[in-house]
């Protein structure tokens, strides 16, 4: 068997065109080449590439299902802190020290002498409204010991 109808039936059994060229001993330019010259070789190149795109399409498609489905937990957790705090605010025309620590918890850090959360400066200039440090009782906020 000739090197173009061994590549042809390499090509035809599903391997590329760079394995091809691996298994002949020649470069993929000259696998391509010899390709050229079959008929059968443009028509699975068409199918590969109807294939491909499909699985691309299909990819997309999962993809932007996860994008969305994480962007709509997200979603959900603001709306829900959102919520609470106009729940609160509504309550007493003001929130409270406990809700706007909750609110801004990532800014603070504990510190563990004095079992309070202080602010963390690095996280830009502190509100005047949110206070600098808050005493937290040891049986509440076990999540913030070390």
């Amino acid at each position: 068997m000739d090197r173009k109808s061994k590549a042809i039936e390499l090509y035809l059994q599903g391997y590329k065109i760079i394995e091809i060229a691996k298994k002949l001993g020649v470069s993929q330019p000259a696998v391509t080449k010899m390709l050229k010259q079959f008929p059968e070789y443009h028509k699975e190149k068409e199918q590969r590439k109807k294939e491909n795109q499909e699985k691309a399409r299909q990819w997309r498609n999962e993809y932007k299902k996860q994008k969305r489905e994480q962007y709509d937990e997200e979603y959900e957790l603001v709306i829900r802190d959102h919520e609470q705090a106009a729940a609160a605010l509504s309550r007493k025309g003001k929130l409270s020290n406990d809700v706007l620590i909750k609110l801004c918890i990532i800014h603070y850090d504990y510190n563990k002498k004095k079992e309070r959360l202080i602010f963390n400066e690095s996280a830009g200039k502190r509100p005047a409204d949110l206070p600098g440090s808050v005493y937290v009782h040891k049986n509440i906020l076990k999540q913030f010991r070390v």
